[in-house]
C-alpha cells in the first residue's frame, strides 16, 4: 500500500488538488486567449473608426462644395432668367415699332 506524503493528505486529496490546478491553468490560458483576441479587435476598430473618421471629413468637405456650387448654378440662373425677360421686352418693344 502506499504511504501518504503527509499526515492527513490521501491519494483522493491529491488527485483533486492536481484537477483543480489543471482546471485553473486552462481557465488562465483561455482568459489570456481571450484578452489578446479582444486587444486584436480593439485596434481593428481604433484603425476603421479612424477610417470612418476620415471619410466623414472628406465627405463634409464635398458637401460644402457641393452647396458652393448649387448657390452659383441657381444665381446663374437666375441672371439668365432676368437677361432672357431683357432680350424678350426688347424683341416686342423692336416688333411694336417703339
Amino acid at each position: 500500500m502506499m504511504n501518504p506524503a503527509a499526515p492527513g493528505v490521501t491519494p483522493t486529496l491529491l488527485i483533486v488538488l492536481v484537477l483543480v490546478g489543471v482546471i485553473i491553468t486552462l481557465g488562465f490560458v483561455l482568459v489570456m486567449s481571450r484578452q489578446r483576441n479582444l486587444a486584436l479587435r480593439h485596434d481593428a476598430l481604433v484603425v476603421r473608426h479612424e477610417a470612418l473618421t476620415r471619410d466623414v471629413g472628406t465627405i463634409k468637405t464635398a458637401m460644402g462644395t457641393v452647396s458652393d456650387r448649387l448657390t452659383e448654378i441657381s444665381q446663374n440662373g437666375k441672371n439668365t432668367t432676368e437677361l432672357l425677360h431683357t432680350i424678350i421686352r426688347g424683341t416686342i418693344e423692336s416688333a411694336s415699332g417703339k
